[in-house]
């Protein structure tokens, strides 16, 4: 199982030299989970309560969501007319829209170190269609090339183990989160605008212009998740 730590470290070193503007795009959808957090910590680093965060955004919140009894994943949407966007942005070498994704102790408190990541509002589905191949006048069929990328995209979601984890894979905060037989049932949504939406509809085979959803059981001590305690699905 590749570890989620030595993924942003790595990530971090390889964006020590500033990424060209637009070169985002071209990123794995593993490449852009590495540096989500690792990539803009240093901007961020300053801002610690979600008052700190809001200030720095120069924008409203979109959601909050409660994952556990302790703490909360918010997320604020970013476009040009925000203040905090050309920072990001710069970060991650991007002109896209943006989601900031954070967690949040619920007593009011400072967040943790390399609680916050930063994502495209954009599906990561234009990766995976790279890899697609079909022969004239006749069905797509998958090559090796993609049958790995399906494989990366399930490791993906296997290694993303909290709230938080699966938050920044998604490229999104839970729609919502429900307290179900001492867990939390925790819910994302995403489509054309969402990073993760590729990703998890490669791991499925479904159509990249079909919503996915993806549904996880989490400890509610904020624990990792047991294997296999997430599912994801086409739909709303």
């Amino acid at each position: 199982m590749i570890s989620l730590t030595l993924l942003v470290v790595t990530g971090f070193l390889a964006l020590e030299a500033p990424a060209e503007a637009g070169s985002h795009a071209d990123l794995s959808p593993t490449k852009e989970y590495q540096i989500s957090v690792a990539g803009v910590r240093h901007v961020l680093a300053p801002y610690k309560t979600m008052k700190e965060v809001t200030g720095f955004v120069g924008g409203p919140l979109e959601r909050c969501v409660s994952v556990s009894p302790r703490s909360s994943i918010c997320v604020w949407a970013l476009s040009k007319r925000q203040e905090g966007w050309r920072p990001l942005a710069s970060a991650l070498g991007t002109r896209d829209r943006l989601n900031l994704i954070c967690e949040f102790p619920l007593d009011g408190g400072a967040r943790s170190k390399d609680s916050c990541s930063v994502h495209s509002q954009r599906s990561s589905r234009k990766y995976y269609r790279t890899f697609k191949s079909k022969t004239k006048g006749q069905r797509k069929r998958p090559d090796a090339r993609t049958e790995a990328n399906t494989v990366a995209a399930q490791e993906l979601i296997d290694n993303a183990r909290t709230a938080f984890e699966l938050s920044t894979l998604v490229g999104d905060a839970p729609y919502q989160c429900n307290e179900v037989l001492s867990h939390m049932l925790c819910v994302w949504k995403t489509d054309a605008r969402t990073y993760g939406h590729g990703t998890l509809a490669m791991t499925i085979g479904a159509s990249f212009s079909k919503k996915v959803r993806l549904s996880c059981t989490l400890p509610i001590n904020s624990e990792p998740r047991d294997p296999n305690s997430c599912a994801a699905q086409v739909g709303t």
